[in-house]
């Protein structure tokens, strides 16, 4: 069978098999295996056990389990409460304060576990005191979402290390190239949310709290060793001490001992942390075991040297070939997990970037910027589904979804300014490695 009827059979059967509902897990993988025993006999079906296997023992992938169960230790301990009230003590009286108080907290929680904690702890603190106080649900919703997301951006992200992993670059070169642009935009949501409260101040009243200078240093004191373990986590990592994997069991113990300091390590949370790590964990497997299969099958069936052949045969800018790239990602993020539009397109898009003469750190740092995106638009939006679930009574849908579009905005301008300026991305990891 020729590798172009291969492709067609195979994507238009995952497609078909999307479109009826079937989760991506079990259409990568029912497609995937089908097409093995169909073209290469029952014998190479052996290749799913091994790849499986090599999967689930990869000690890259131990970062996942070991970075969740750090977010999930410091989250379970009240610091994202004790970060937003902390941080409100000190914005006290500056309109809009609590929108980016929450932004502020997102930042922080993103450096602690990831994408996640941020939405689900930000939504069920933030959001309501946004409320109650007359901010407008736009900004209310939107700077919680919008802020959630950059932990998809700032290291440690989950979505990296697949990334990192699927396409064989460092790891800790991708977390710090995503440092920058994680920062733009997280401050052009804070210049977002000030232009706000100047053309329509009544979106975002002043608060006024009786607050001692006591009170604000206590704040900053309770928030110290969080601070002080994602500082050691990442600047192990920047100074070469430890690698990526080592320095995430580092943060798992020190959010334990964090968590016992604040007397909070009792059994339940525990427990909580662990099952929840344990869901995390499971769900990102589910994807990338079935979703490498489906990377193996197709490159071993000749995809990359017809893709090659392909790229090198049109007569076409560089550029072009790269902005539809971020199109086809664009529209692959609105409509299937983050994780598995990595799994599926990173094989594929790396080495032709790689052809075109693309920097592999900051090409991959634009996909990744993509996928943040995805999480804001919907139908499938995760933001969106997350905030649905944890938001007041009386947040509908509509208000969700009328929430997200300035922030979209944000984010696709920072995509293009990453993308004419690869100094963006690609300065702090080369000046580090």
């Amino acid at each position: 069978m020729s590798i172009e009827l291969i492709t067609f059979v195979l994507f238009g059967g995952l497609l078909l098999l999307l479109a009826l509902g079937i989760p991506v897990t079990f259409a990568l993988g029912g497609i995937t295996v089908l097409m093995t025993y169909i073209l290469d006999g029952p014998d190479a079906v052996y290749t799913v056990a091994t790849t499986t296997y090599q999967q689930m023992t990869s000690p890259t992938l131990m970062t996942i389990p070991l970075f969740l169960i750090m977010g999930n230790f410091l989250v379970q301990s009240g610091i994202s409460e004790r970060m937003y009230n902390g941080l409100s003590y000190w914005l006290s009286g500056l309109r809009g304060g609590l929108a980016i108080v929450s932004i502020g907290v997102c930042v922080s929680l993103a450096m602690c576990g990831g994408f996640g904690p941020g939405i689900l702890t930000m939504g069920l603190v933030a959001v309501p005191s946004m409320l109650k106080h007359n901010y407008s649900k736009s900004i209310a919703l939107g700077s919680v979402m919008a802020g959630g997301v950059l932990g998809e951006i700032i290291p440690p992200a989950i979505i990296m290390i697949i990334f990192a992993f699927i396409a064989r670059i460092s790891i800790g070169k991708l977390f710090f190239a995503g440092m920058i642009p994680g920062m733009i935009l997280a401050l052009l949501y804070v210049a977002y949310i000030v232009f706000i409260g100047i053309i329509r101040p009544n979106d975002l009243p002043k608060i006024k709290i009786d607050v001692t200078w006591s009170m604000r240093w206590k704040a900053l004191g309770e928030i110290f060793l969080p601070c002080m373990l994602v500082v050691l986590v990442l600047g192990s990592i920047f100074l070469g001490v430890a690698t990526p994997t080592e320095a995430a069991g580092v943060g798992a113990l020190g959010a334990i001992f964090i968590c016992a300091v604040h007397r909070r390590l009792t059994w339940q949370i525990i427990t909580n942390s662990c099952t929840e790590t344990l869901k995390i964990t499971g769900m990102v497997m589910w994807i990338l075991i079935p979703a490498t299969l489906f990377g193996v099958f197709y490159a071993s069936a000749g995809a990359q040297d017809m893709l090659m052949e392909l790229i090198q045969s049109l007569e076409v800018n560089r550029w072009i070939v790269l902005i539809c790239m971020q199109f086809v990602l664009l529209i692959f993020g609105m409509f299937m997990d983050d994780y598995a539009v990595v799994t599926i397109c990173a094989p594929i898009m790396i080495p032709i970037a790689k052809l075109l003469g693309f920097d592999p750190i900051w090409f991959s740092i634009l996909f990744i910027l993509n996928m943040q995106v995805a999480y804001l638009t919907p139908p499938f939006g995760w933001a969106l589904i997350m905030m649905k679930g944890v938001a007041p009574v009386g947040i509908t849908t509509r208000d969700i979804w009328r929430a997200v579009p300035p922030f979209v905005m944000i984010q696709l301008a920072v995509l293009l300014m990453v993308m004419i300026f690869p100094q963006i991305a690609t300065w702090l990891p080369n000046a580090i490695f």
